[in-house]
């Protein structure tokens, strides 16, 4: 699709979504969507029901629309929360990483020892062989 058809495309998808005469233009809308012209090749739909905003733009021949209703949803957890739930994951996997160098640690002392014993074995089997 080439620029000039981007450019009559929009205003098309505008007239369409406009009223088509004053008389419905005065009274009480009975559309969902509220279709709003935000730049050349991008619109804004609002849901007039939901309060969701939409912002389409122009893709080849599709008009592709990203919503916000996300954006628009009040977060579930205060700052205070979520700071606390970030501390407490940290600590977690702190001592998770303690846990496991301990661990390898104490194996390693043990090969240690194993070593220690085998080389100690080795020694008397030399010197008293």
């Amino acid at each position: 699709m080439t620029i000039k058809m981007r450019f009559i495309l929009i205003p098309v998808l505008l007239v369409l979504a406009t009223p088509a005469t004053a008389e419905l233009a005065g009274s009480t809308r009975d559309g969902v969507y509220q279709i709003v012209k935000a730049t050349d090749s991008r619109v804004w739909r609002l849901n007039t029901q939901t309060g969701e905003i939409a912002v389409c733009s122009l893709e080849g021949e599709n008009l592709v629309c990203t919503t916000s209703t996300d954006a628009a949803d009040v977060p579930k957890k205060s700052y205070e929360q979520i700071e606390a739930e970030r501390k407490a994951a940290e600590e977690a996997a702190k001592a998770k990483y303690e846990a496991d160098r301990e661990r390898e640690l104490k194996f390693l002392d043990k090969i240690l020892a194993l070593f220690r014993e085998l080389l100690a074995t080795a020694m008397g089997k030399s010197d008293g062989g």
